[in-house]
């Protein structure tokens, strides 16, 4: 019977990829009072469907393994979580299908219930991270709503399309209601407070969607919401700085989280937190990328947005599997693994490579286009401010690697861990697989998957010299030499590495070595890892950074709001109903007033 459900799992999983490949025509479906749900397949649904049909299933894999001794924070009670799942699934494909605004919100709403009642089954979760993850969301989806009435009320209708003619303060209402709504769930400052603390406390395969495909709805929302305004961001209040207004001031947002989150994850100790405040500064990339709005930038958002959602699936299904092994996440207690975990050592060293954007995988090319779109736009000041925030992100890469494959192993159980189960190790190959073919072909994925989103979007595609090469009009490269060149070197070192091994001097112990005059013993700390980049708290602004947060805003929020209660309650002291009824009464007396007049 259990073998039945996994199976059944795993084809509910395999749901959105059949979506994709079988779905013909739309669908009309009528409803009550003249309404008609809208369901159908576009290009730019398309894309974001496709990264669903990749990653769940390479996600449901390891859920498989629900159940373990040794990892405390997995869910169990199978069947309960794999419906969960599946709902969740369900409801994503029905927010990327939907044509109009009402099949839209119910999709939001079942994404974000399913995932947060499959978050509370995890033992990890405490009160504090499942009320912010549902008030977050929940407000989320009020705005969300209140973009839908304000969009009907200027429209009649509830289809998802151009709206021409409003004047400053419609475009403002909707603009306002519909953008806070989409950047809580992206997770952009200040509106991320809910994202660390939910990828932190999920179970750990399933923080690997959250990041990965989750956070993708609320990029797929932000370009639906260019969609609703004929000329796009470039007809929202007017140009600066050679673009347009709006989209300078998203841009900011984005340059801004990417810096800070990328500080946060910096001085992160535990692996997990590590990668939540890291997909939150990539996702700030995407976010500039969007507020740039020109066919090379929203290009780079999709193509980052691709690359993103395969590096974080990679990482956090690693970093699962080194918690499943070891039961351990934060850095000082792990170490030595290479040796131990070969295949998760190359996926961590695959994913870090991608997350950097260094050649040859295709963050480079991602990054490559918004950095070029953003010199386009001679928002240069932005430029430098990003390329400041992917060099820092270099530190956090080399502790992701460092931490739990190299140095000295802190714990017994790094000592004795072996490689992660095949149901993560499958997955991992296949998103190596993946970014390596991408990162060979970056033309393949601008011809192939880019530029028809581009074109459906009403702009000017990218287009490519060949599968091979990337040409923009400030350069470009060929990532088959790139690779070739990569490899080639790789395979030298490595084979000069081997030879030379054997006449190499071999320590003794790993303590064979002196620091300060004094030779460590076993109980001698020596994981440089667990306290990597302490040191910058030295810099003004890195200091300034990491010694503040949100919570404090959100700290003073709450004191301000209960201040105004209080000031309220003492208006309604003591009976209730005398106040109620001579609400009635003036509301009345009101009415009667109004009819008289217009009589």
């Amino acid at each position: 019977m259990n073998l039945i459900v996994k199976l059944l799992f795993l084809a509910l999983s395999l749901t959105p990829a059949m979506t994709l490949l079988t779905w013909d025509g739309g669908v009309a479906w009528p409803l009550f009072g003249g309404i008609t749900l809208l369901f159908d397949l576009n290009p730019v649904s398309g894309f974001f469907l496709l990264l669903l049909a990749l990653g769940a299933p390479l996600v449901a894999l390891p859920m498989l393994r629900l159940r373990s001794a040794r990892v405390l924070d997995e869910t169990r009670d199978e069947p309960a979580t794999y419906a969960l799942y599946a709902l969740l699934l369900l409801g994503m494909q029905l927010l990327l299908l939907s044509g109009d605004f009402i099949g839209f919100f119910v999709g939001w709403e079942i994404m974000t219930w399913s995932s947060y009642l499959l978050l509370l089954r995890s033992p990890r979760t405490n009160l504090e991270g499942a009320q912010s993850y549902i008030l977050f969301n929940l407000a989320s989806a009020f705005l969300l709503l209140g973009g839908i009435l304000v969009y009907y009320s200027l429209t009649g209708e509830f289809t998802i399309r151009a709206v021409a003619g409003l004047d400053t303060l419609q475009t403002l209402s909707l603009v306002t209601l519909f953008g806070l709504a989409f950047l809580i769930k992206v997770g952009t400052l200040p509106l991320h407070l809910w994202v660390p603390r939910s990828y932190d406390q999920a179970p750990d395969v399933f923080s690997a969607f959250l990041s990965a495909l989750m956070s993708k709805m609320g990029i797929y929302a932000l370009i639906l919401l260019l969609t609703l305004f004929p000329e796009g961001l470039a007809g929202l209040f007017g140009q600066f700085l050679k673009g347009p207004a709006a989209g300078y001031v998203l841009a900011w947002i984005g340059v801004i989280t990417s810096i800070v989150a990328t500080f946060k994850a910096i001085s992160q100790e535990d692996m997990k937190r590590l990668l939540a405040y890291s997909s939150i500064a990539q996702v700030g990339y995407i976010v500039t990328a969007i507020g740039v709005g020109s066919s090379l930038a929203i290009g780079g958002a999709l193509f980052h947005s691709l690359v993103h959602t395969l590096v974080k699936l990679l990482l956090f299904i690693a970093i699962a599997g080194i918690v499943l092994q070891t039961g351990h996440r934060r850095f000082i207690d792990l170490g030595q693994l290479i040796g131990r975990m070969p295949i998760s050592f190359f996926g961590v060293l695959i994913g870090i490579i991608g997350l950097a954007g260094m050649p040859p995988l295709p963050g480079f090319a991602s990054k490559y286009l918004i950095y070029v779109s953003l010199l386009e736009a001679h928002w240069l000041l932005l430029l430098a401010a990003m390329i400041l925030s992917s060099t820092a992100a270099f530190v956090y890469c080399y502790k992701l690697i460092y931490g739990p494959f190299l140095g000295h192993a802190n714990s017994p159980e790094a000592r004795v861990a072996t490689e992660a189960p095949w149901q993560y190790l499958v997955p991992q190959i296949v998103l190596m697989g993946l970014l390596v073919a991408l990162g060979i072909f970056p033309g393949w994925a601008i011809e192939i998957l880019i530029d028809p989103v581009l074109t459906a979007l009403g702009m000017t595609p990218i287009g490519a010299p060949a599968w091979g090469q990337l040409a923009t009009a400030y350069g470009g490269y060929d990532g088959v030499v790139l690779m070739s060149v990569f490899a080639t070197v790789f395979v030298l070192v490595t084979a000069i590495f081997f030879l030379l091994r054997g006449r190499m001097r071999q320590a003794g112990s790993p303590y064979d070595l002196s620091y300060a005059g004094e030779v460590p013993t076993a109980e001698t700390p020596l994981h440089y890892g667990a306290g990597m980049g302490r040191e910058l708290r030295r810099i003004p602004l890195v200091g300034w950074i990491l010694n503040h947060s949100t919570q404090g805003f959100y700290a003073g929020l709450v004191r301000q709001i209960q201040a105004a209660a209080g000031l309220l309650s003492g208006l309604y002291s003591g009976n209730p109903q005398t106040w109620i009824l001579l609400a009635v009464l003036i509301f009345a007396a009101t009415l009667t007033l109004q009819s008289v007049t217009g009589a």
